[in-house]
């Protein structure tokens, strides 16, 4: 049977219809054959399940779609619209930590070949704010930032920056399809398919980085971003306004921003963490299937089946542990 690898991207865009929060999720993978070639423009088979508390945890939700991949692999779903006998605002985000699980028929039915799940580190904020009544950060379509006061606005072809000191909207043009937009202390920071684009607030400049295969994901932290390809990694240093890059040699898989603007990124058979101080990448081979990454106070861990890894920020150096048994999650502090 034919083994397929699959890059999730948990990028939760939230369209609002209603002054109710929106019970949707976008959610996006590429998916590849075992030749590492991407499955262009097929009709795929997808189950989706929302799990709780670790990789191997209860299941709180489960849909079914059946969708077709494009020029590139990607394959684009609206968790929470799927085929269910579940219901999706019964999931209480505010409870834990979840993970989201794709089994994958490649031949577009049930026949599911392969399993794939990462751990969903941003709570869908909208659904959050639903169940708990309140939230102190979050993004959307347009967003902006309660201490200066900056806002991010995304059109297909354009993006804005509105400076909230001097009342100017800054304007970018955007030569690919507009995929996301975050907000990370009033800089604005953009996502599309061939670029990616940082706005600092203190130059009012907006800073282009070209991305040469598949976009996935786009996080910031402490005023710097952090954008996931399906071959690279990019860090951008508010500092020093510059992309800083690294290439990734096996699946990509997820991405993270520490709270002090370090960056993590995982792949199937890497780590990689890049520090702010020094404006390098560091990386680390994994010995086992990749689980998940995680910030601890700026420094970064990861767990893999067999090994569990931590990153130092202070000697960025990575540091490995064994593990003689399934392994099942990781914590660090990152308040």
């Amino acid at each position: 049977m034919k083994k397929l690898l699959i890059i999730c991207a948990a990028i939760l865009c939230f369209q609002s219809v209603t002054a109710q929060a929106p019970e949707l999720m976008s959610y996006q993978a590429v998916i590849r054959n075992a030749s590492d070639a991407i499955l262009q423009n097929t009709q795929v088979g997808v189950r989706i399940s929302i799990l709780q508390g670790s990789v191997t945890g209860t299941s709180v939700y489960t849909e079914t779609h059946t969708a077709t991949t494009n020029n590139n692999g990607l394959v684009t779903l609206e968790i929470g619209n799927g085929a269910t006998t579940d219901d999706f605002s019964t999931v209480d985000w505010a409870t834990g930590t979840y993970y989201i699980k794709s089994d994958t028929d490649p031949n577009g039915g049930t026949n599911y070949s392969i399993s794939g799940t990462s751990q969903l580190l941003s709570v869908p904020y909208a659904l959050y704010a639903k169940n708990s009544g309140s939230s102190s950060s979050g993004s959307s379509s347009s967003s902006s930032n309660g201490e200066k006061g900056n806002i991010g606005v995304l059109a297909s072809n354009n993006a804005y920056a509105y400076d909230a000191e001097t009342e100017t909207w800054f304007t970018r043009s955007i030569n690919s399809t507009a995929i996301s937009l975050i907000e990370s202390q009033g800089n604005i920071g953009v996502l599309a398919s061939n670029n990616a684009f940082a706005w600092n607030d203190d130059t009012n400049t907006w800073y282009t980085r070209s991305i040469n295969s598949t976009s996935i994901d786009i996080k910031g932290a402490n005023g710097n971003f952090g954008v996931l390809s399906s071959n690279n990694a990019f860090a951008f240093n508010k500092e020093t306004n510059t992309w800083y890059s690294q290439s990734i040699n096996s699946t990509a898989i997820s991405i993270i921003v520490t709270k002090d603007g370090n960056v993590g990124v995982l792949s199937s058979n890497n780590a990689y963490a890049w520090n702010k101080e020094t404006n390098t990448w560091y990386s680390r081979s994994i010995n086992g299937t990749a689980v998940s990454i995680i910030d601890s106070n700026g420094n970064i861990g990861v767990l893999a089946s067999n090994n569990a890894y931590a990153w130092n920020k202070e000697t960025n150096t990575w540091t490995s542990r064994g593990i003689n048994s399934t392994a099942i999650d990781i914590i660090g502090n990152s308040q």
